[in-house]
């Protein structure tokens, strides 16, 4: 049995204070229904082997008090995580007597290895990774996790006890940087992380991965001056270029207080007085490494909380779910599809046409595989408009796949098409005019014309909402496309062929080819 469907992880960071809530599903995912930040700086002050000050020590357990209220608020078990400041505080003890005692939270603080562990694990939840090499970096306050991973196993991991207000407090106190206290900071680090450079090059990573504040920070400040509203879209999936990180690091540093640097557009000003820590830390990976790029994860050690406890609950102990992380996208959209789709079979079916003319227009289209998830994904979820209404549901059925933060796996300019894919599947066909549709590029246009067109055929074919039509032949002559609808010879498809005829103009449209149903 399980013993709660909702679970809260608490990170206790050193710089921040993160609660995540989840409902856990039958299936062993879960959604998020609550998340939470408090920047209660527990290291500020804080020397190796010291004690947490007074002031910190309270905003904490106060932070704590709160944090115990919202998850009892939803029934919510509770796993608290600590990790770099209370690893080395020498007042640990006495500060988890005190969480236990007034917030009624037990905390576990974990090592190094552990963190980056939960990290990596949190990642696999929100990016399409498994099958991938990744190189996963966490520049936390008081320490960076470093780790290379591979189908969740952990070829290398470090903690380096690196971070943002560590650094800042070691060296970068003063209110005016000049440039000698950056020196000084950057060859620390450099000679911090120097002797595991040619292990973590030697692993041959394929993807770079970001997971924290200060990777982040970054990237709000990349989108800002590409002149992309910061709160426009999420972070998760986002990537940088080093040539893109290079002039947003020379931004923060060419700013030598605290005050210019809150100024920096698309930057978090609660980060001012520590983000040149962490951004020179970013700096000597991106440079000891020669790393290309970085993509975000706004997944990292909450999520990874919630898997490994989901994980060791005896009624999920041997669900698939455990084994192939790399699924991710696929149980994104089937969670979205229990969620809001009244008629599921019907979806399944229409999704199984679509595909099965995709398949067959390969020679048309030119689509890859990528497109063709893209095609199962919006063939699925296109009536989940339903849910809201059925007038003008198509696009409802738009926002709340474009909007829903269960796409997990998909970047934004994915998600786009797929939603658009569902929005033009009845009605009008996509048109310049419309603003949705203006959003994407013109490959991105032509993409979601192409895919629509075909969901638009495999809808009508299953106009009866029986899946009488097992199948569609497809038979390319010339400028003609002949779509033969495969039914038990009893059945009268004449409903269907008109259904189809309806839909004819907006696959010409899409493939400058006539076609004819029969």
């Amino acid at each position: 049995m399980v013993r709660e469907n909702t679970l809260a992880a608490i990170d206790l960071g050193t710089n921040s204070f993160h609660m995540i809530i989840v409902r856990v599903r039958e299936n062993g995912t879960f959604e998020a229904i609550a998340r939470e930040k408090e920047n209660v700086r527990l290291g500020s002050g804080l020397e190796e082997g010291g004690e947490i000050d007074p002031p910190a020590f309270r905003r904490a357990i106060e932070c704590l008090k709160r944090f115990k209220m919202l998850a009892d608020n939803s029934k919510a078990e509770i796993r608290a995580v600590a990790t770099s400041a209370m690893r080395e505080a020498s007042n640990r003890a006495e500060f988890q007597a005190a969480a236990l005692k007034e917030a009624g939270i037990k905390i576990d603080v974990i090592s190094g290895y552990e963190e980056a562990r939960l990290i990596y694990f949190g990642v696999l939840q929100g990016l399409p990774v498994f099958d991938k090499k990744v190189l996963l970096v966490d520049i936390g306050g008081g320490s960076t996790e470093v780790l290379v991973g591979y189908r969740g196993d952990i070829l290398f991991s470090k903690s380096f006890k690196l971070g943002a207000i560590r650094l800042t407090e070691k060296f970068l106190k003063s209110e005016t940087l000049d440039s000698s206290q950056i020196r000084k900071c950057k060859l620390y680090v450099e000679e911090i992380i120097l002797p595991f450079r040619k292990i973590i090059r030697d692993l041959k990573p394929e993807m770079i991965i970001g997971s924290s504040g200060t990777v982040q920070a970054t990237a709000g400040i990349i989108r800002a001056f590409e002149g992309e509203e910061t709160e426009e879209r999420p972070l998760n999936h986002y990537t940088f270029q080093s040539s893109e990180f290079k002039k947003a690091r020379n931004m923060i540093l060419e700013a030598d207080t605290s005050k210019k640097r809150s100024k920096v557009p698309g930057f978090d000003s609660k980060r001012s007085d520590i983000i040149v820590g962490g951004m020179l830390i970013l700096d000597e990976l991106f440079q000891l490494l020669d790393l290309p790029d970085m993509t975000v994860s706004e997944f990292a050690l909450r999520e990874g909380i919630i898997y490994d406890t989901i994980r060791k609950w005896e009624h999920f102990q041997d669900l698939e779910h455990s084994k192939h992380l790399d699924d991710i996208r696929q149980k994104s959209i089937l969670n979205l599809l229990v969620s809001y789709t009244r008629d599921q079979e019907y979806a399944r079916h229409v999704s199984k046409l679509a595909l099965d003319i995709f398949d067959q227009l390969q020679s048309v289209h030119r689509l890859g595989k990528e497109e063709r998830e893209y095609l199962e994904a919006s063939s699925l979820l296109h009536e989940v408009g339903l849910f809201i209404s059925h007038s003008a549901y198509h696009k409802h059925s738009y926002y709340l796949i474009r909007n829903s933060e269960a796409m997990l796996g998909f970047t934004w300019g994915e998600i786009e098409i797929i939603a658009l894919t569902a929005r033009y599947h009845r009605k009008s066909s996509p048109k310049s005019k419309h603003r949705e549709f203006q959003r994407v590029g013109p490959r991105e246009q032509e993409t979601v014309e192409k895919l629509s067109a075909i969901l638009r055929i495999a809808s009508a074919c299953n106009r009866n909402r029986q899946g009488l039509i097992e199948t569609v032949k497809c038979q390319i002559r010339k400028n003609q496309a002949i779509f033969t609808l495969v039914t038990n010879q009893s059945y009268d498809k004449s409903l269907e062929l008109w259904a189809c005829e309806e839909q004819a103009d907006a696959f010409e449209s899409a493939y400058g080819m006539v076609p004819l149903f029969q």
